[in-house]
């Protein structure tokens, strides 16, 4: 099957957020569970299984879906915050995806910057694959990949220091995937490793110790698994995964050519 994609997928939208998140006294390992979260949270998604169907094909729609921070809530109520604002993370955006001869195709995401509540969010990311499984004439898809979202949220706080935050995250998921039609289903999956840099800044002191900055690495694994439904060229999607410890469900409603 072949079927590729440029994607341009718009993330996370913050359910209320009233009180504005505070941060303070933070130790490595708070910052590499900030980190973690946000990287997993906005890594790239198309909601798209692993094919190429004909020489050239298009895809474009809306994919949108849940997830949660809830290291980023406690944090904010050790420090007197209303953390449960941000129990829930919700995104949605535009999304498209294109393939090329040689069964070759690349993705995009795009969220432009964007204040939402107290928070401002940037995020782009992008994928690249190849079907092999489609180029060898294979009875299935089999598929390897690249994507890598670069994330930025910032925000400032009162209490219970009076500083700008920035926290930069860039997540790299490799996979291989497989999927394959059955009348008008097309179940996926994706198996492979995921790493996320970090970097939270302050204008001040909110770190353990005396600075202004802390950058981390974490790495583990990634998983998607999915389903389509192929309606003509509506198509239907709803995708479960992981990266790293950061679960997330999407759906996706989009149309091909």
């Amino acid at each position: 099957m072949k079927k590729s994609v440029i994607v341009l997928s718009a993330l996370l939208s913050f359910s209320a957020m009233a009180a504005g998140p505070q941060l303070d006294n933070l130790s490595k390992d708070d910052v590499e569970s900030l980190s973690q979260e946000f990287g997993g949270n906005f890594a790239h998604t198309v909601v798209a299984a692993p094919e190429t169907s004909g020489l050239f094909g298009v895809e474009v729609g809306v994919v949108a879906g849940q997830t949660s921070a809830p290291k980023f809530k406690d944090l904010i109520e050790e420090n007197g915050g209303q953390g449960s604002d941000f129990e829930s993370l919700y995104y949605a955006g535009l999304a498209a995806r294109a393939h090329f001869p040689f069964e070759l195709f690349v993705e995009a995401n795009i969220l432009p910057e964007q204040e939402i509540s107290d928070i401002t969010i940037s995020n782009t990311s992008y994928g690249v694959g190849w079907n092999f499984g489609g180029f060898f004439n294979f009875p299935l898809d089999l598929a390897v990949g690249v994507n890598r979202a670069g994330s930025e949220i910032s925000f400032k706080q009162t209490t219970p220091v009076n500083a700008t935050v920035t926290l930069e995250t860039t997540t790299t998921n490799y996979w291989i995937g497989a999927s394959k039609s059955f009348f008008l289903f097309t179940p996926y999956f994706k198996v492979g490793t995921s790493s996320i840099d970090g970097d939270l800044k302050a204008t001040a002191d909110i770190f353990e110790g005396v600075k202004t900055s802390q950058s981390v690495e974490t790495t583990g694994g990634y998983f998607a698994l999915g389903t389509h439904v192929n309606l003509l060229i509506l198509k239907l999607g709803l995708e479960y995964s992981q990266v790293q410890d950061v679960k997330r469900v999407a759906g996706k409603l989009s149309f091909s050519f």
